[in-house]
């Protein structure tokens, strides 16, 4: 239960965290994926107005 909502989480952030914060810079991680009990995410940035991610990375061990 906790990964859907983690992803439902992710999804929001996505989607609100660019539009929102156009004009400062932040960052923000996002799940790519969480399949037996490794969990991978990317590192999300918004400089200036434009927004971007690295490469999915393994991060930690997690129920999914």
């Amino acid at each position: 239960m906790t990964g859907v909502l983690e992803r439902l989480g992710d999804r929001v952030l996505g989607r609100l965290v660019p539009k929102a914060t156009a004009s400062a810079d932040t960052s923000y991680y996002v799940t790519c994926s969480c399949k037996n009990m490794v969990r991978k995410r990317k590192l999300c940035h918004v400089v200036g107005g434009t927004s971007g991610c690295t490469g999915c990375i393994y991060v930690d061990v997690w129920v999914c």
